[in-house]
């Protein structure tokens, strides 16, 4: 039976709820009668539900046993959970991925095609006078969650490398945090603030369904590419799970209508095999800009 269970309270974690030195600990090579999956909150968790719903069915179906979407409260409730035990498997960005690994050993296993150039858009307030990245130093920017990769980590690294300026010193004022990428393209949109930086596959589909007004935002800057999204399993899942997760995952086609709905919104063209070593250019880059101890 294809089983779809959303999990009606939200984890009560958050970042700082479990001490980072002492996660749960973990039975070794587990494999739970019902898979508990999360993943990072970084769009409204409506529209997360109604992204993740197909994909629940289809994994339930796949992998012969219920799966469960537990929901969370933020960013580092996602690491936290899987540090904890209480999900098996997270859709991670770069950056809560390095966390993970960190702090609990978790381990990579699939990202779309695109996560491997995947990108990040600035964007700036019409009336701001920001029409440059370079005319960011001085006015009030937006980032998303702190520890988001493309709508944070990667946008400030680059911020600071190829336009010298230093968000903790060269704005107006400390940087606002929206906590989600469509969050922070309607702070821009309102005036708010002058600038931002997002995620540029969310940025595109708030265009295609004419959910930001472009008399009012635009993009002023788009990054180079870099290591985001992956499935994540934690430590103590058992390596055949983690194998038939993966496949589950790789052996979604666009040439079936089933896989495309799951595929489309994942907005993915297909799943590709991740592994430890694609993580360590973000794990520098979190460790130089100072978000990673």
């Amino acid at each position: 039976m294809k089983a779809l269970t959303i999990a009606l309270v939200s984890l009560a974690l958050t970042a700082c709820s479990t001490p980072a030195s002492t996660p749960a600990p973990q039975e070794a090579a587990t494999s739970p009668e019902v898979i508990r999956v999360t993943g990072i909150p970084d769009e409204n968790p409506t529209e997360l539900q109604r992204r993740n719903a197909p994909l629940v069915n289809y994994l339930s179906a796949s992998l012969g046993r219920p799966v469960t979407y537990v929901p969370v409260t933020d960013y580092g409730a996602a690491v936290q959970a899987l540090a904890a035990g209480q999900v098996d498997f997270a859709w991670l960005g770069g950056f809560t991925h390095v966390q993970a690994r960190n702090l609990s050993g978790a381990v990579p296993l699939t990202m779309r095609a695109i996560d491997r150039e995947f990108q990040s858009v600035f964007i700036a307030h019409t009336g701001s006078g920001v029409t440059k990245v370079e005319d960011i130093k001085g006015k009030t920017m937006a980032f998303g969650s702190k520890s988001s990769t493309s709508g944070h980590l990667m946008p400030r690294h680059f911020l600071l490398q190829n336009f010298s300026i230093d968000p903790a010193k060269d704005l107006a004022g400390e940087p606002v945090f929206s906590g989600a990428h469509d969050a922070t393209a309607k702070i821009v949109e309102s005036g708010k603030v002058a600038a931002g930086a997002l995620n540029k596959k969310v940025w595109d589909r708030l265009i295609a369904q004419g959910k930001v007004d472009t008399t009012r935002v635009k993009v002023i800057w788009t990054t180079p590419g870099y290591v985001d999204y992956v499935w994540t399993a934690r430590k103590g899942i058992s390596a055949e799970l983690q194998e038939k997760f993966k496949q589950a995952f790789l052996a979604l086609d666009n040439k079936e209508e089933e896989h495309r709905t799951v595929l489309a919104l994942q907005d993915a063209a297909r799943f590709v095999n991740a592994s430890p070593a694609d993580f360590n250019a973000i794990e520098r880059v979190a460790r130089s800009t100072g978000l990673l101890k």
